[in-house]
């Protein structure tokens, strides 16, 4: 299982992209500041009015610096309350996609898994070797990269088996949501030196290679183009999936690795800063940056329902209304890794925990 640990360079008191002197931002909440009532003692004998030293009133509360700490919960406080069930996979259940009423789970070593989306079962195991990067589910197959054996698997849903073992060469195995199925190809980085390599799925086979100027990780499509965060240049690109060049570059939060596309934008998370960036792909700028407050280790962002869903390690969910910009809950504690929305519900990979939560919205 890979981590998923933000490299940050420190510049004078802030955080930058990755790359040069490292340091480990780990996750942090604002404590509320509360000033004390204060006292004054008292001289003994009896002073003259005039001369009496008179005690201090008591200085209210500072109010709190927390900005999220109205809509922050626990774990346990939504498990109590919103909780479907928890789908036992054991392994290190982490990227999730949705095909043929199914929930795909990748389990690292233990392969990927089939969840039914009505009985919340596991009706299938896919012998797949180490699963890593991201899952993507199109021409109706689920595609699912190999850090074990350098290839990019097709799984077919009707036989849940592994059709065609595609050879990758080079796939890095600290990457994060590298695959994405769009513009009748699958796309792949396989370095983070910016090669870009589409999949025909017509022939099993790569059909051309791209070389963009960056380290492209996380791959999003959107109707406009293909859109890559560039960690290391706090920034996302957009790519044009016919000449695989990029025609532009959005700066975002520091130190961006994940991202979700859908309902008219593109998300992405900066892991330094713990913000989240609102694309509009129409413009190629920044609409909103939204303050989570969840930097640090992990991460990943799921669309749906009227909502972002942000998760990482410490703060498996946290929730941002589409239409205010605004974070409206938060939950801290145990679980987490990865997030997707389907069938209604919002589906949480607990990665040390071997299980994957469904959740009410």
């Amino acid at each position: 299982m890979i981590r998923r640990v933000a490299s940050v360079l420190v510049v004078g008191s802030m955080l930058a992209g990755c790359g040069g002197a490292t340091t480990s931002a780990a996750p942090s909440t604002p404590a509320a500041a509360a000033a004390g009532p204060s006292s004054s003692g008292v001289a003994v004998g009896s002073p003259t009015p005039s001369t009496a030293p008179r005690a201090s009133a008591p200085s209210s509360p500072a109010a709190s610096t927390d900005a999220l700490e109205a809509v922050r919960g626990t774990m346990d406080d939504l498990r109590a309350t919103r909780l479907v069930t928890d789908v036992q996979l054991g392994g290190n259940p982490d990227w999730q996609t949705t095909l043929d009423g199914a929930l795909w789970v990748g389990l690292g070593d233990r392969g990927v898994a089939r969840i039914d989306e009505k009985t919340n079962a596991v009706v299938a195991d896919v012998d797949v070797a180490g699963p890593c990067l991201s899952l993507a589910a199109a021409f109706g197959s689920v595609w699912s990269p190999s850090c074990g054996s350098n290839e990019v698997d097709r799984i077919d849903p009707a036989r849940n088996t592994v059709v065609a073992r595609i050879k990758v060469p080079g796939i890095p195995e600290d990457g994060e949501g590298q695959l994405v199925a769009a513009f009748g190809s699958v796309w792949l980085f396989t370095d983070f030196n910016g090669t870009l390599v589409r999949i025909d799925p017509a022939h099993d086979r790569i059909a051309a290679t791209y070389h963009i100027n960056g380290d492209g990780v996380s791959l999003v499509a959107t109707p406009q183009g293909l859109w890559a965060v560039e960690p290391s240049h706090s920034a996302v690109v957009e790519i044009d999936p016919k000449s695989g060049k990029v025609v532009r570059t959005v700066p975002v939060a520091a130190s961006p690795r994940f991202a979700a596309a859908g309902d008219g934008g593109i998300w992405v998370l900066g892991q330094s800063t713990g913000q989240v960036s609102r694309i509009d792909p129409d413009t190629g700028s920044v609409a909103a940056t939204i303050d989570v407050e969840v930097p640090g280790e992990g991460g990943c962002v799921a669309v749906g329902g009227g909502s972002v869903w942000i998760t990482v390690f410490q703060t498996p969910v946290s929730r941002i209304d589409q239409k205010t910009d605004k974070v409206i809950e938060q939950f801290t504690g145990a679980g987490g890794d990865c997030i997707s929305f389907s069938a209604g519900s919002v589906w949480l990979s607990n990665n040390s925990q071997g299980t994957v939560s469904r959740i009410r919205p």
